[in-house]
Parts: C-alpha cells; structure tokens; sequence
C-alpha cells in the first residue's frame, strides 16, 4: 500500500529545474530596527524557475523584503523584489534563499538562460580536454 501511496506521489510532484551557476548577485533591503538601507554583494549558489541561493556575507532576517539584481560579468540581467525564506548562518558560507516576487516569465528566460551560459563558459574554460567530461 505504501508503494502504491509514494508512486503516485512521484507521478504528480512537478520537475523543478535548479542550476548550479557563480552569477555576481546584490540583495537590497532596508533593515527594520536601523531603518539603514543595507546593499550586499554576493554570488549565486544556485538559481531555479522562482528561486535563488545567494552566498552573501551580511544576511536579512527570514521574512524580509530585498530587491535581488543578477550581473554576468558585470551585465546587469534583471532585477526583481524577492523574500527572504531560509537563510544559513555557517559563518564559513552564509547564505540567503529567495523566493522571486514579480516578473517570473522574465526570471525564468533571463535568469535560467544566463545561468545555463555561465555553466557552458565555466566547463569549457575549466574542464576542457578532462576525459571525464562528457
């Protein structure tokens, strides 16, 4: 019965594409109890058709609002609102999870387009002539 249960749970769970991709990214927030605006730059783990890691050294709370702005080499690709949902505290990699707020469509072509381009130039120029790669 259980295998019954979980098959039918896989059939039905949507394919959320994630990309492993170094974008030059800067989150923007106005922190609550300062009221400073606070501008971090930062780097990308991943990206996916709504969401983003970011790996950035000055962390919002869990909850907060910040504009998020993507760069390839130094080419802006967009800029969208997006909420803070999970943040990691490793004081060796610390990290911010964003959930994109508006222009998904775009998101997703510009971002999940600049992303895949990233990891193309990245194998080419680190991994060409390795006979592992395929």
């Amino acid at each position: 019965m259980s295998h019954l249960a979980y098959s039918e749970v896989a059939e039905k769970a949507p394919l959320h594409k994630r990309i492993q991709a170094r974008l030059q990214a800067q989150v923007t927030w106005v922190d609550e109890d300062s009221e400073q605006k606070i501008s971090v730059l930062g780097t990308t783990e991943n990206v996916s058709e709504a969401n983003a890691l970011i790996n950035i050294t000055v962390l919002p709370k869990v909850g907060s609002d910040v504009k998020l702005r993507l760069y390839d080499d130094k080419k802006s690709i967009i800029e969208v609102p997006a909420k803070v949902i999970r943040v990691e505290r490793d004081p060796g990699k610390p990290q911010a999870a964003l959930s994109v707020i508006k222009n998904l469509s775009k998101w997703k072509d510009e971002v999940l387009a600049a992303a895949q381009d990233w990891v193309s130039r990245d194998m080419r120029l680190n991994y060409e002539g390795d006979d592992w790669l395929n």
